[in-house]
């Protein structure tokens, strides 16, 4: 009977053991299809399983269906996450302001 491996064993057997980020972090990688050069033989970038393009939440990442995991190196992992974590605050941000607009509109034309 085969005993089943690992989350990131499996991520890195299904899809290589090759950081797949390819900029999300904010960088430009200079490898090949300017993808992440990190591996997982690399002595200072172990890698992990981690969704293919991350949520903002920690409950988010940690729900996304293996189908959906790829291996990314740490440092690409923490600037993609916080990229979109930045993006998340700042569309809430304008959604906000969108929605309290109405709230300052005082109608100068007041017949009562």
């Amino acid at each position: 009977m085969k005993r089943p491996g690992n989350v990131l064993a499996t991520v890195l057997e299904t899809h290589g053991g090759r950081c797949a980020c390819h900029g999300a972090c904010g960088k430009t990688h200079t490898g090949d299809g300017e993808r992440c050069n990190a591996t997982s033989s690399g002595k200072n970038k172990p890698l992990l399983a981690a969704p293919q393009t991350p949520h903002a939440t920690d409950v988010q990442n940690a729900a996304a269906p293996l189908k959906e995991l790829r291996p990314w190196c740490w440092p690409c992992w923490r600037e993609a996450l916080a990229a979109e974590r930045a993006r998340t605050n700042e569309q809430r941000g304008q959604e906000l302001m969108d929605m309290q607009i109405g709230l300052f509109d005082v109608d100068t034309d007041t017949a009562a």
